[in-house]
């Protein structure tokens, strides 16, 4: 007897119908945490796709927007990493499968995409490098102690491995281009490792120290999925923290929303510079695949 598995019966119909819709295969996933902004209204021949009504989408997604065209000459799509209602956050409702937070990076890889570029908005940890607000972190390995992964349950999936090698998923060549182009444009960039973790809450300094302590520059709430997804889906990684918060003292939700709002036109500057290196990453890609 032959079992599907659920993730692949969400995936396949989607990638059929969304090619009926003549979107060019995706050289790139743009996943956004810290939302879309005015990055779509960057993209030339521009489609707009309602989930909602595309086969397959699981509910959380059904409200969600993809967002396609050509940044540059690279043909990309772009989605808010913000599944389901607000009040939600991260957070995995009852019953709902560990996979469905993770969806569009499955969607995106079966559709072609070899790379994700995801952001996300974190604080800075108490380390030597001692990264200030407002820098933007290129994320050179990850650390998720969140307790969580979107993987449970997909061992009879043909869209990945059993165990997926995180070992190559910070795809090195895309971060270096970030950080030359980050200092071209004065965007304050840096190497670091993430700490991924759970949330809704901020951190007490007990957790900060230890996260430092054991090896994380900055910590970011509900990376995990996106992270494991990818790695899973076979995508390559850069993975982007806007740092809206210093990580000291009592922290301050307002401040980091406005943090976060005031690194938006920089972000979205440097992600829009990066448009060849992500056509080259993904045709070397392409042709190590090949």
């Amino acid at each position: 007897m032959t079992t599907t598995c659920t993730l692949d019966e969400a995936v396949g119909p989607a990638v059929a119908e969304i090619a009926t819709r003549n979107i060019p295969r995706p050289d790139a996933l743009i996943l956004l945490s810290t939302g879309l902004g005015m990055l779509p209204s960057r993209l030339t021949k521009a489609a707009r796709v309602p989930l909602g009504r595309v086969k397959g989408v699981p509910g959380p997604w059904r409200d969600t927007l993809l967002n396609a065209g050509m940044l540059g000459e690279t043909p990309v799509w772009i989605v808010e990493d913000a599944p389901g209602p607000p009040e939600h956050g991260s957070h995995q409702p009852f019953g709902e499968e560990p996979w469905v937070r993770g969806y569009p990076c499955w969607l995106a890889a079966a559709a072609g995409a070899p790379v994700c570029v995801h952001v996300s908005a974190g604080l800075a940890l108490d380390t030597k490098k001692k990264i200030e607000p407002g820098s933007i972190v290129l994320v050179s390995d990850h650390i998720n102690l969140s307790g969580r992964t979107p993987l449970i349950g997909l061992g009879e999936s043909k869209l990945g491995p059993l165990f997926p090698d995180q070992s190559r998923l910070h795809l090195e060549s895309l971060r270096k281009s970030a950080m030359k182009r980050g200092k071209k444009l004065g965007v304050p960039v840096i190497e670091g490792v993430v700490a991924c973790t759970l949330g809704p809450a901020l951190e007490t300094p007990a957790e900060r120290a230890f996260w430092a302590r054991a090896g994380a520059d900055v910590a970011v709430q509900g990376l995990a999925t996106p992270l494991l997804a990818s790695a899973h889906a076979g995508l390559a990684m850069l993975s982007i923290v806007c740092v809206t918060d210093q990580g000291e003292g009592i922290g301050d939700v307002g401040a980091i929303v406005r943090n976060a709002d005031a690194m938006a036109p920089a972000l979205e500057d440097l992600i829009a510079s990066l448009s060849p290196d992500l056509a080259k990453a993904a045709s070397e890609l392409g042709i190590e695949e090949a």
